[in-house]
């Protein structure tokens, strides 16, 4: 199996989210849902996923951050109506062994127990995220790995495509002007990604 592959498979082939018609129903359904009952995740999960997203993406004073955002509600929709069922099983699974590491290492706060997961996995062993790719769900390691990374991607997309962070954070032009092949980012929007 090459690097690309396995890339894919510890990302769950995720990508980017694309602003087809579905992803904007579904930002939409997020917005108008007030009663939200989940949907891929279990309603005890909840909590642990709100904290484990404020870590991810936590608020400044100049921006919200995953809990504000709401971030999770979509996550879960989107995993719900757009993963197709292999995706979702091994989503789920990866869930079960990062969720019992989460209850067998809580000692402190919930808070302080999910950033050191994080710091373990996502920052602290980065050697080793080749070695937890190559044993694709056959180790616990291997499997929070894939749960965390994956779980930050749909998280970082979902935040990247939000309209509140679209029109006042990134750069946004509904209908943009002419096309400029190569110019300086920081002279065209001081710096700022694109939201579209």
């Amino acid at each position: 199996m090459n690097r690309r592959d396995l890339l894919k498979k510890a990302s769950l082939g995720f990508g980017t989210l694309t602003l087809t018609p579905l992803t904007i129903t579904l930002f939409q359904s997020c917005k108008n849902d007030y009663d939200w009952n989940p949907y891929f995740f279990n309603s005890n999960d909840i909590n642990l996923l709100i904290e484990l997203s404020d870590i991810i993406l936590p608020s400044s004073e100049e921006i919200p951050g995953a809990k504000e955002l709401e971030l999770l509600k979509f996550v879960d929709i989107y995993i719900h109506k757009v993963l197709n069922e292999n995706q979702k099983q091994i989503l789920k699974e990866t869930f079960t062994f990062f969720s019992s590491e989460y209850s067998d290492n809580l000692k402190k706060s919930n808070a302080s127990t999910l950033n050191n997961l994080l710091k373990y996995y996502l920052i602290e062993n980065k050697n080793k995220h080749d070695i937890w790719i190559n044993n694709f769900m056959k180790t616990k390691d291997s499997n929070i790995y894939i749960f965390l990374n994956s779980f930050r991607e749909l998280l970082i997309n979902a935040f990247k495509t939000n309209e509140y962070i679209g029109k006042n954070v990134l750069v946004y032009r509904p209908v943009p002007g002419e096309q400029k092949g190569c110019v300086d980012l920081q002279k065209t929007t001081k710096g700022k990604a694109w939201t579209i």
